[in-house]
């Protein structure tokens, strides 16, 4: 049996270490890729910053989109092209930027423009060999429109943008994430496994002096109430080759910890290598 492989997101240092040497700990730990390739182009020549993550088997999968804003398709691909990948993702749309940053609500109609500006970026650089995904969190399964979820009116509603499923999000905002995995099809376009204890949410603060209120507890995939055995297996058989791990806000666990318990979880299911 084929098996995806394990990959992260976030877990680098804020307080000035080196983001490679962390990297490269993750490496040792079994990770083989992660997202967030916009960071090779920080400091120093990319091309080298590239191999340099290749040397110790890591591999980058994605560049940022943007966010509700119209697409620099340009940008885009330049810099997908100086740092190796085929994906360039989105990871909060008005949904979510009302969920987290409040302001005015958005329409049916903020919504279908956003699904027009996303598909047309993703008919543009699907000419180019970049796929285009839109990251979900809770808000996109909670906040409806005559009944219907936001995240399946963008998914009837566009063509070429492919969805980056956060199972952790997906079950926190009222779906079973396999159910949500196996309807994508071949629209789905990246796997995130997220675990959270069920139970009072928390208000969390951010890094820029904010506050993420009524948040999931989260806590280390496999140690929480999502079915990660069966979003691994979901997604493998939907032909994700990445299991892309990622957990907003720590707890009990360091960083290093957290990652190191969701490798072996995920490896215990038989689903990752």
């Amino acid at each position: 049996m084929n098996k995806m492989k394990a990959a992260m997101i976030g877990f680098l240092p804020r307080d000035g270490s080196d983001p490679y040497a962390v990297l490269e700990s993750y490496a040792k730990m079994g990770y083989s890729a992660f997202e967030g390739a916009d960071m090779l182009l920080r400091e120093g020549d990319p091309a080298e910053n590239l191999k340099k993550v290749q040397s110790f088997g890591m591999k980058p999968l994605a560049v940022h989109l943007g966010i509700n804003t119209d697409v620099d398709v340009a940008d885009v691909l330049e810099r997908a092209k100086k740092t190796g990948v085929k994906r360039a993702a989105n990871f909060c749309g008005c949904i979510g930027g009302y969920r987290f940053g409040g302001g005015t609500p958005p329409t049916y109609d903020d919504l279908m423009a956003e699904c027009q500006r996303f598909d047309k970026a993703a008919k543009e650089l699907a000419k180019e060999g970049i796929s285009v995904t839109f990251h979900n969190h809770d808000a996109e399964f909670k906040h409806t429109f005559n009944g219907v979820p936001a995240f399946f009116l963008m998914v009837a509603n566009t063509e070429y943008l492919k969805f980056e499923v956060d199972c952790g999000w997906v079950k926190f905002g009222g779906y079973d994430p396999v159910t949500v995995i196996n309807q994508l099809g071949d629209r789905i376009g990246a796997l995130h496994i997220k675990d959270y204890i069920e139970g009072p949410t928390v208000d969390q603060p951010t890094p820029n002096g904010g506050v993420n209120k009524n948040m999931p507890r989260f806590t280390t995939p496999g140690t929480g109430c999502l079915d990660l055995k069966g979003c691994l297996e979901a997604g493998l058989k939907a032909g994700m080759e990445y299991a892309i791990v990622e957990q907003d806000f720590q707890y009990n666990l360091t960083q290093a910890e957290t990652l190191q318990a969701a490798y072996l979880n995920m490896k215990e299911t038989g689903f990752v290598e």
